[in-house]
């Protein structure tokens, strides 16, 4: 009897939750114009690997042996209008921008005295889901825990801002835990944890890279960094 009593709110809530979704609207979102957001080149032929749930690509033509540091460059929300208001958008680019910082400010590069290049890392957060407070107070009644969790995903380029060239891109998704209750009740809360979770992944995954790597092919010409003109 009392399973069948604690499953009623956990029901009332997935029910609920599924209403105040709209695929409709989701589908005819698009990304907002930013002067500030990074245009991605073509990366057809670039060198893929995987770690956990992130994505990384190298650019073969980049000789990597030349840099011995990183510094944030252009950090933008480009994901769906309608998710977040120009004023959240604009926090969740700051703290995203704060967090890159201090994440590489220890970042490991090739210590050879010839390696003087920086390089530039630009970020783009193309997708935040909030979490909807309501359900989460529903569902922590039921079964302690929150159910509805926030989420952040980032994409960020590393560029060569003397030649132009794009050195790599590291893709990440952040996603809120069950263990967060508090910020789970917050619409963003734990949009902001996976932000910084995102940065510290960026971070560990420039820190993987092998700065020490000649280059592999010489018939590369340079990706130029430009804005978004879309």
């Amino acid at each position: 009897m009392k399973f069948r009593i604690q499953r009623i709110p956990l029901k009332t809530a997935a029910i609920l939750l599924l209403f105040s979704c709209n695929p409709l609207a989701s589908w005819t979102q698009v990304s907002p114009k930013s002067d500030d957001a990074f245009a991605p080149p073509d990366t057809a032929n670039w060198k893929i690997t995987r770690h956990g749930g992130r994505l990384i690509r190298i650019n073969p033509d980049a000789n990597l042996s030349l840099y011995n540091g990183i510094t944030v460059g252009n950090v933008s929300y480009t994901g769906p209008v309608k998710a977040l208001r120009p004023r959240e958008s604009d926090k969740l680019a700051n703290l995203l921008r704060q967090s890159l910082v201090a994440d590489l400010a220890g970042a490991k590069f090739n210590q050879d005295t010839a390696a003087t290049e920086t390089l530039t890392l630009h970020a783009n957060i193309t997708r935040v889901k909030r979490s909807h407070p309501w359900v989460n107070v529903v569902t922590m009644a039921a079964v302690v825990v929150p159910l509805d969790l926030g989420t952040a995903d980032v994409t960020a380029w590393i560029i060569d801002p003397r030649t132009g060239l794009a050195v790599a891109a590291i893709e990440t998704k952040g996603c809120g835990q069950i263990y967060q209750a508090w910020p789970s009740l917050q619409p963003l809360g734990q949009s902001k944890l996976a932000l910084k979770k995102d940065s510290r992944w960026i971070s560990k995954e420039v820190n993987r890279m092998n700065w020490n790597e000649q280059l592999s092919r010489f018939d590369a010409s340079p990706v130029p960094y430009r804005s978004s003109t879309r």
